[in-house]
């Protein structure tokens, strides 16, 4: 008995074992199973993130300026005229006027002088108030685009005055590209004298300080 005894203890033993056994292989079988199914097609797959898609960047065409008529007057700087710039510097201009009058088709290149300087420069060759009056009168003044005035006389012909802006008695430059100031060589006997003033709208010819340093134009 005893013998039958130990033989059953040792088959459900070494039964106990085998079951253990093939658990155990089950339970590794798995994990390596996992391990291949990740390098496999079957596994799913992580996604790999797009590439970026890279965009060129192109400068943009500059702007074609608008067709129009020819730029005659230039920006003017401060205690600076640029008017137009021809061969042969000046030149004076019949606009066919009933005076005779010819107009220097540039300002003055020295710039905005006050009245004393400019008439101790110029003399004769500073136009009067009645010669800028007959310029107002018997001329038409066309605005130009770009600021100023083409004035064509009773023949075609044509000069242009730019807005020069003025230098005031305490030395400050006002208004460039805004207000043409010009001096003629009037005066009233006293601390003024007559000046020809224009914006976009109005053209005047009126008494102011001396002391103001303005645009010249010429004449003969």
């Amino acid at each position: 008995m005893d013998k039958q005894k130990s033989a059953l203890t040792i088959s459900i033993i070494a039964l106990i074992i085998s079951i253990i056994a093939l658990l155990l292989v089950l339970w590794l079988g798995y994990g390596c199973c996992s391990q291949c199914c990740k390098k496999s097609h079957e596994c799913p797959q992580k996604e790999e993130p797009a590439a970026a898609v890279v965009v060129e960047k192109t400068e943009a065409e500059p702007a074609q300026a608008p067709m129009g008529e020819e730029v005659i007057v230039e920006t003017v700087k401060p205690h600076e005229d640029v008017v137009v710039k021809k061969k042969g510097g000046v030149q004076y201009i019949d606009l066919g006027l009933p005076s005779g009058t010819l107009w220097a088709n540039v300002n003055d290149a020295n710039g905005l002088t006050t009245y004393e300087d400019a008439v101790a420069k110029f003399g004769k060759q500073l136009p009067t108030k009645k010669q800028f009056t007959e310029l107002r009168e018997k001329c038409e003044w066309q605005n130009l685009k770009n600021g100023g005035y083409k004035v064509v006389g009773p023949n075609g012909n044509y000069i242009t005055f730019p807005l020069t802006g003025f230098i005031n008695c305490t030395g400050e430059f006002l208004n460039a590209n805004k207000f043409g100031d010009y001096w003629t060589s009037t005066t009233d006997g006293t601390d003024e004298a007559y000046r020809v003033a224009f914006n976009e709208k109005n053209i005047i010819i009126a008494l102011h300080p001396k002391c103001y340093a303005r645009a010249i134009r010429l004449v003969k």
